[in-house]
């Protein structure tokens, strides 16, 4: 797991991206790129492929050893294979966080589990803050910075206090695809969480200014003792966590060992623990996005009454 100095700046608010495996057709790639200029992110952005010479109007470079600056976060767009042949070459050349989207490691059997090991070791060695792999990525609508395999977002619509961790992209598309009722700070989809654990994250959006509310689709917790002391500074800071934890049957936890390579917990030993450190426990994801929407209220009820205000008494 992540040890407690790697920063996570350069992952939020990176000064530069590199896309390794961009394309000019559609494809993860293409839609970083596009969604950088759609935010109008002011730092540098480097395609990398050497069968192009531009991407979505932006110079290609043939490898990452080519580009003008260190890049601050490499989004690695390539198979599991190519994308450690690439690792291996980050501490070389400055690089200080990487996302890497594709499935077929630690949850894909031992070939991926030593892939995604020997990425582990790197990252710990270099100090490189890893989002991945097995995710959609990060989103930073106020620091003007994506690196998420979608594109076509709004930055002014989608901007907003919510901060979102997910273990699940599913439930990041979900909840963007909507912000009607309220927007993001920050989006982090952490998938396999191989280097970046939840915990770490729950740290940096307790930090962070634009974050006042915090969401967590959660299917296991790495680093319990970790994610219990950020939560008690979230409380402390008055910033609420709501928590929606998946896996509370057998059949759901064998799926949680194929899709992240986790493993689920005790759930009401889970339960407990997010009552005792001040976190919100929802039940459902219908249930998580009416407590954000609630507390987007200038006002939160200071004790246990409750009031109802409805069109129909039957209703």
């Amino acid at each position: 797991m992540m040890p407690a100095e790697i920063d996570l700046t350069p992952l939020f608010a990176p000064r530069s991206v590199a896309i390794l495996g961009a394309s000019p057709r559609p494809s993860p790639g293409r839609y970083i790129i596009e969604t950088l200029q759609n935010f109008g992110f002011e730092g540098g952005i480097y395609p990398v492929n050497p069968n192009y010479e531009d991407v979505a109007d932006t110079p290609c470079y043939d490898a990452l050893s080519s580009l003008p600056e260190a890049p601050d976060v490499v989004a690695f767009c390539v198979s599991p294979t190519r994308a450690l042949d690439a690792f291996r070459t980050l501490p070389d050349i400055g690089a200080r966080a990487a996302v890497i989207f594709g499935g077929g490691f630690g949850e894909a059997g031992d070939e991926g589990q030593a892939i995604q090991s020997e990425i582990v070791s790197l990252c710990q060695e270099a100090g490189i803050a890893l989002c991945g792999p097995n995710c959609m990525g990060v989103i930073s609508p106020h620091a003007r910075s994506a690196t998420y395999l979608q594109g076509g977002r709004n930055r002014e619509q989608l901007a907003g206090n919510v901060g979102l961790i997910s273990q699940s992209g599913s439930i990041c598309i979900s909840m963007l695809s909507d912000v009607s009722r309220f927007g993001f700070s920050l989006v982090a989809s952490t998938g396999n969480e191989a280097v970046v654990s939840t915990a770490a994250v729950l740290e940096y959006m307790v930090d962070n200014t634009e974050t006042e509310i915090i969401a967590t689709f959660t299917e296991t917790i790495g680093e319990p003792e970790r994610y219990l002391a950020a939560l008690d500074r979230a409380a402390d800071a008055g910033k609420p966590v709501v928590v929606l934890k998946v896996g509370k049957t057998e059949r759901t936890r064998e799926a949680i060992t194929t899709h992240t390579g986790g493993m689920a917990g005790d759930e009401r030993v889970f339960s407990e623990m997010l009552r005792a450190h001040r976190a919100i426990e929802v039940s459902e994801f219908d249930e998580l996005i009416e407590v954000l929407a609630a507390f987007q209220g200038s006002s939160i009820p200071s004790g246990p009454r409750m009031s109802v205000v409805t069109s129909s008494g039957g209703a």
